[in-house]
């Protein structure tokens, strides 16, 4: 985050003072601090909270002492030549000192220079945007005195021709267009204002008013529904081309490249390319299930070698490790994208709260086993990175911690250097708060 953000995350003005940083940060600790959001988990925020307001309490210090520094200038004692040095050796290190400092005073001028500009572009980011949107609003005024003004001649019965040639209807018409009531953001004039028996207004403008408003919403209506159909048709046959026949997760290009290079096997049948070029020679074709020994990664494909052949075949084809693992283990397929840091893999309704202090190097998956007939569920925890559960269910539990690497979505396991152990037996979550700590 740059310093720009930490000002706006403590809702402070760039020139705020130091004793108003510090007033800003008490009041958003408080209202983010932990012990305050049983029900939310703010560690992360809190823990931004802190580091913004390290990052501008020292840029406030920093821009105080640039106000001190006084800007040096050269003079004929501070230009000697070296004899003059020699004998005056304390002017030349007074003179010394006063370059360091010059030089440094420089450096925190340009440093304060930087956040100035950084503030001067934001306001100028703000006035384009501000400039932006009182051209739209306009622009919508003007197309609403347009669709006042082509109403005149709406009736309920259709559109009135006979009024629009006369030069006495046209002076009429021009008289009117003065009377164009104000522009408003589509609120009813019902809402506003209080309902008038019908007897008591005028009649003609009313209804010609309230048929083209009627006639306007309903084609705004139609048009938004039938958007809605074209955005979900368009959706559903774009995952559809973008799934695999086997309902596996997609292939991701780039994803967990350190796996791809050594054991693989064919996830369907296979072209085995002379070069990393789909229009180019094919050698063989290899069936689907076979082992293949990946040699080097070249964006998305792999050279491969197979029955003494070498060639190019690319890497969505290809699976992680040997098909003897894949089918012992049943995880076929791409694994996808990890899931979250804290994410909740099964179903979970409770109030308990669980702090985890995890230091574990590795990504692991904290799983709730319940001895009161509850469905399991588990927690994916990224490595040394701590977390609040709130949503535990009351009951009693054991808790086994699995870590590994490559972890497979539709197996719900770790593909490589799978571990598992009991870290807690029978132990009771009711509604209060309970720690938990993580070690190597």
């Amino acid at each position: 985050m740059s310093l720009i953000d930490d000002y706006q995350l403590l809702e402070i003005p760039t020139s705020a003072s130091e004793q108003e940083a510090k007033a800003a940060f008490r009041r958003l600790a408080r209202r983010y601090h932990p012990d305050k959001n049983p029900d939310t988990d703010t560690t992360e925020l809190f823990q931004r909270l802190q580091a913004a307001y390290e990052n501008v309490s020292n840029a406030i210090r920093q821009s105080a002492q640039v106000n001190d520094w006084k800007p040096f200038s050269f003079t004929s004692e501070n230009t000697q030549s070296s004899g003059a040095k020699n004998r005056y050796s304390h002017v030349s290190t007074a003179t010394d000192k006063e370059q360091e400092a010059f030089i440094k005073e420089r450096q925190r001028a340009y440093d304060e220079m930087k956040r100035n500009n950084a503030h001067q572009e934001k306001t100028r980011d703000d006035a384009i945007k501000a400039a932006r949107n009182t051209l739209n609003e306009k622009r919508v005024k003007a197309l609403y005195e347009e669709a006042f003004k082509a109403s005149k001649n709406f009736t309920a019965q259709g559109y009135d021709y006979s009024s629009s040639h006369t030069g006495d209807d046209t002076k009429h018409y021009q008289s009117d267009t003065s009377d164009i009531p104000p522009y408003q953001s589509f609120v009813d004039e019902d809402e506003i204002e209080p309902k008038e028996h019908p007897a008591s207004r005028p009649v003609s403008q009313p209804i010609r008013l309230d048929a083209a408003k009627a006639a306007f919403r309903a084609a705004t209506y139609i048009a938004c529904f039938a958007a809605g159909i074209y955005s979900t048709l368009y959706w559903q046959s774009a995952n559809k081309t973008s799934q695999f026949e086997s309902n596996e997760s997609p292939y991701v290009s780039g994803l967990y490249p350190q796996f791809r290079v050594g054991s693989g096997y064919t996830l369907n049948e296979t072209r085995l390319f002379s070069e990393p070029d789909a229009s180019g020679t094919v050698i063989q074709t290899i069936p689907p299930q076979s082992n293949l020994q990946s040699i080097k990664l070249q964006g998305d494909w792999l050279t491969v070698r197979y029955q003494g052949i070498n060639g190019w075949v690319e890497a969505k084809n290809i699976g992680y490790g040997s098909v003897q693992q894949a089918m012992r283990t049943g995880c076929i397929g791409q694994p996808g994208i990890a899931p979250q840091h804290g994410e909740l893999i099964g179903n979970a309704d409770g109030t308990s709260r669980l702090r985890i202090l995890n230091q574990l190097p590795e990504h692991s998956m904290l799983t709730f086993e319940s001895y009161d007939g509850q469905a399991p569920f588990s927690i994916y925890l990224y490595g040394k990175q701590a977390y609040a559960a709130n949503y535990i269910p009351r009951g009693n539990y054991r808790l086994v911690l699995e870590t590994g690497s490559l972890y497979h979505h539709a197996c719900n396991q770790f593909l490589f250097n799978d571990t598992t152990k009991v870290i807690l037996d029978n132990v009771d979550f009711a509604s209060t708060e309970q720690s938990l700590t993580l070690k190597p």
